[in-house]
C-alpha cells in the first residue's frame, strides 16, 4: 500500500507543478505593463484553491510551479525565489484565513462566508506583490518611479485571480462527478448557450454594438443572477468562469465596453467589474442554496413531526384499546353483584363506587381517542335539529349524582325563544357535559352552577355555563382550551384528570361552526363559558315518527363467545348462561374455528384482536359457509374501525368496556333481526 500512496502524492505534485507553470506562462502573456505584473493572473486561484482542497503539505509544488514561471521570464534567480515564495506565502496566507474564518472548503455554502472569502483574497494578495516588486526594483528589473502602477496591477491580478479561479478549482474539486438530472441540466445547458451568446454579443464583435464598445455588459447579469437563483453554486462559477473568459478574449480585441487607451488598463478595470459581479452571484447562489437547505431540514422536520404524530395517535389507539379490555370484567362483574348479591347501603355504596369511578375511567380514555379523532380530521358528525333545551336537561341529568356528591345547586334559566340547532345529539351532550362537569370539579363544595340559555340577536342562541369557583387566572385564560391545561400546576393535583374537556369542546363546537370562549374575573371568582350557535327550526317530522313495538322475549341464542382475554369470556359467559343462552368460550381464532365446525351457532361475539388473527377475518371464514350473524367488542371506537366491523359482516360493533345493558340489547337487535330476515324470505 505504501508504494501507490507515494505515487499518488507524486502524482499530484507534479500535477499541480504543471497545471501551475502553464496558467502562468498564459497568464504572463497579458503582462503589458511589466513583464511579471498581470492583471489576469489565474495561478493565484489554482493555488488557493488547491491548498484549500489537498491541504497546506501542497506548497512545495506551488513555489516550485511559481519559481520556474518566473525563472523562464524576467529577472534572475534571486528574484524567481522571492517571487515564488511570495506566491506561495500568499497562497498559505489566503487558505488560512479561508479555513480559520470562512469554512474552508464550505466557504461558498453560506452567504456570509462568501464575504469573508473576498475579503481572505483581497487581504492576502498584498503579499505576494510586495514582495515580487520589491524584489524586481532592488535588482533594478523594476523601476521605482513606475511601482504604484506595477504593484497595482499585480494585486488586482492575483486579487481577481482567487475571485473568479478559486471558486472553480474548489467547486469541482469537491464535487467532481456529474450525473444527468433531466430538465434541471437541460436548463442549465440552456442558459449556458443564452449566456455564451450573450458573451460573445458583448464581446465578440458580432454586433455593431460590441465593435462600437457600448456600454452593454450589464445585460449579461440577469443570466448570471438567474443561474446562481436556480442552480448550484458550481453552475454559478462555472458560468461566471466562461463569461470572464469571453470578456477577456474580446476586450483585447478592442471589442466590448471595457476598452481603454492601454491594454494593461482594460484588462484592470475587466476584472474589476467581473470580481465584483463574481462575489454577488456567488454570494446570491450560496443564500439560495441555504434557503434549499432550510426547506429540506423543514420539510424533514415536518415528516418527523407527522411521523411522530401518527406514532402518537397508533399509542393513543392501542392504549385506549388496552385500557378498555381490562374495565369489562370488572364493569359486568360490578352489575352481576349489584343483582344478585344481597345487598346492604353499605355494599351498594361501594359497588356504586365502583361503577361511577369505571365511568370516570372510560371517560377519561374517551378523550384520548376525540382528541386523537380532532387532530386527525376524522370527526363525524351526524347533525340534526336539536332542542337545546331538552338536551340540556338530559345532560343535567346524568351529571345530578355529581353534584349531588359535592352538594352542587344547578341551576336552569332557559329564557330562549329560539332553541333549536342544527348538531350532531352525542356531541352537542358531549360539549355541554364538559362545561357542566368542568364548573362542577372546579366549584366549591356546597356551591352554585348556573346554565342559561339566551337569544342575543336573531338567529342566534347562547349557552353560558357560569360557577363560583376557583376561576381562572388571567395569564392562563388564553390557554385554558389547549389540550393538557388546567392552570395552575397545584390545580392539576387537586383536581386532578388530564386537561382534555375544554379542549374537545371547544374543537366540536368550531366543527359544529359555533364558538366557545372563557371568561374569568380571576382566582376564586369563578369562571363562566359562552356557547354561541347559529339557530335553525325545529323539526316536526321528528315528532311524527311511530313508537318502536316493545320486542318479546328472545328464545335460546346459540353464541360462540371469542375474546383472548380470560376475565372478560368468564364474566360475560356467566351472564349470558342467566339470560338462558348456550354459550360456547374460544379465546383464539384457531380454537373458534374449530369449535363452529363440530356445532352450529346462532350468533359469534368476538373481540376485534386476537392474538392468531382478527374478529373481523374470524367473522369473514365463519359467515362464507352460513348465516352467522356477529357482534364485534373492541376498544377501538373509531367511526373507521365501525366501518370496518360492519364490512366485515358484524351487526353491531361494541366499543369497551362493554356493559350488560349494552350487550343485550346488541343481541336482542342482532337476532330479532335474524328473525324478521327469515320471516320475509320465507315461502
Amino acid at each position: 500500500m505504501p508504494p501507490p500512496r507515494r505515487f499518488s502524492r507524486i502524482t499530484v505534485f507534479i500535477g499541480l507543478t504543471l497545471v501551475y507553470f502553464l496558467a502562468g506562462k498564459l497568464g504572463l502573456r497579458l503582462a503589458f505593463l511589466h513583464a511579471s505584473a498581470s492583471p489576469v493572473w489565474p495561478p493565484a486561484g489554482i493555488a488557493l484553491g488547491a491548498l484549500l482542497v489537498l491541504g497546506y503539505r501542497t506548497w512545495p509544488a506551488i513555489f516550485l510551479g511559481a519559481f520556474l514561471v518566473n525563472a523562464t521570464t524576467a529577472g534572475n534567480f534571486g528574484t524567481s525565489v522571492a517571487i515564488a515564495a511570495g506566491n506561495t506565502l500568499e497562497a498559505l496566507c489566503g487558505a488560512w484565513l479561508v479555513n480559520r474564518f470562512a469554512s474552508g472548503t464550505r466557504v461558498f455554502e453560506r452567504s456570509q462566508d462568501v464575504f469573508k472569502f473576498a475579503f481572505a483574497a483581497l487581504a492576502s494578495t498584498l503579499i505576494s506583490p510586495s514582495i515580487g516588486v520589491t524584489s524586481l526594483a532592488l535588482v533594478g528589473f523594476a523601476d521605482w518611479a513606475r511601482y504604484g502602477p506595477v504593484w497595482t496591477t499585480w494585486w488586482l491580478g492575483d486579487a481577481t485571480g482567487d475571485l473568479i479561479f478559486a471558486p472553480v478549482v474548489i467547486l469541482w474539486a469537491m464535487k467532481p462527478r456529474w450525473r444527468w438530472h433531466g430538465k434541471k441540466d437541460l436548463e442549465i445547458g440552456l442558459l449556458f448557450v443564452l449566456l455564451l451568446a450573450l458573451g460573445e454579443a458583448v464581446f465578440g464583435g458580432w454586433f455593431p454594438i460590441s465593435a462600437n464598445n457600448y456600454p452593454i455588459a450589464f445585460i449579461c447579469g440577469p443570466v448570471l443572477i438567474w443561474v446562481a437563483f436556480r442552480m448550484s453554486q458550481r453552475e454559478t462559477a462555472t458560468g461566471i468562469f466562461i463569461l470572464s473568459a469571453i470578456a477577456i478574449w474580446g476586450t483585447l480585441h478592442n471589442f466590448g465596453p471595457f476598452v481603454l487607451k492601454t491594454e494593461n488598463q482594460s484588462l484592470l478595470i475587466l476584472q474589476g467589474s467581473t470580481a465584483v459581479l463574481t462575489v454577488t452571484a456567488m454570494a446570491l447562489a450560496a443564500g439560495m442554496a441555504e434557503r434549499r437547505r432550510a426547506q429540506a431540514d423543514l420539510e424533514r422536520q415536518k415528516a418527523l413531526v407527522e411521523a411522530a404524530n401518527q406514532t402518537k395517535n397508533n399509542f393513543l389507539a392501542m392504549l385506549s384499546h388496552e385500557l378498555r379490555t381490562p374495565l369489562t370484567p370488572v364493569l359486568l362483574g360490578v352489575e352481576t353483584l349489584q343483582k344478585h348479591w344481597p345487598q346492604s347501603a353499605e355494599v351498594d355504596s361501594a359497588l356504586e363506587i365502583i361503577r361511577r369511578n369505571i365511568n370516570v375511567e372510560s371517560r377519561l380514555i374517551d378523550d384520548l381517542l376525540d382528541l386523537t379523532r380532532i387532530s386527525k380530521g376524522k370527526l363525524d358528525l351526524r347533525l340534526r335539529s336539536l332542542d337545546v333545551h331538552e338536551e340540556i336537561l338530559n345532560v343535567v341529568e346524568t351529571c345530578r349524582s355529581e353534584s349531588a356528591a359535592k352538594k352542587i345547586r344547578v341551576q336552569l334559566s332557559l329564557h330562549a325563544s329560539d332553541h333549536h340547532v342544527a348538531a350532531d345529539e352525542a356531541r352537542f351532550q358531549q360539549i355541554i357535559w364538559n362545561l357542566l362537569k368542568n364548573a362542577i370539579k372546579f366549584s366549591l363544595e356546597e356551591g352554585e352552577v348556573t346554565i342559561s340559555s339566551a337569544n342575543e340577536s336573531s338567529g342566534q342562541l347562547t349557552i353560558c355555563v357560569r360557577d363560583h369557583g376557583i376561576g381562572i387566572e388571567p395569564q392562563t385564560i388564553e390557554t385554558i382550551f389547549d389540550p393538557f391545561e388546567q392552570g395552575e400546576r397545584s390545580f392539576k393535583r387537586r383536581f386532578g384528570g388530564l386537561g382534555l374537556g375544554l379542549a374537545i369542546s371547544k374543537s366540536l363546537a368550531e366543527a359544529h361552526g359555533a364558538s366557545l370562549i372563557g371568561k374569568s374575573e380571576g382566582l376564586n371568582r369563578g369562571a363562566t363559558f359562552f356557547l354561541t350557535m347559529k339557530t335553525v327550526a325545529p323539526d316536526s317530522s321528528a315528532a311524527s315518527l311511530p313508537r318502536l313495538e316493545k320486542r318479546s322475549p328472545l328464545g335460546t341464542v346459540r353464541i360462540l363467545l371469542v375474546d383472548d382475554h380470560v376475565d372478560t369470556c368468564a364474566v360475560m359467559e356467566k351472564l349470558l348462561l342467566a339470560r338462558g343462552h348456550t354459550v360456547t368460550v374460544a379465546h383464539d381464532m384457531k380454537s373458534a374455528l374449530e369449535k363452529a365446525h363440530i356445532a352450529p351457532f346462532d350468533l359469534l361475539i368476538s373481540d376485534v384482536g386476537l392474538p392468531d388473527g382478527s374478529g373481523m377475518e374470524l367473522m369473514a371464514k365463519l359467515s362464507a359457509n352460513s348465516r352467522l350473524l356477529g357482534i364485534a367488542m373492541s376498544g377501538f371506537g373509531t367511526n373507521a374501525d365501525i366501518q370496518k366491523s360492519l364490512e366485515a359482516g358484524f351487526s353491531q360493533h361494541l366499543v369497551k368496556p362493554v356493559t350488560m345493558e349494552g350487550l343485550d340489547a346488541a343481541v336482542e337487535a342482532v337476532a330479532n333481526g335474524r328473525i324478521e330476515h327469515e320471516i320475509r324470505s320465507g315461502p
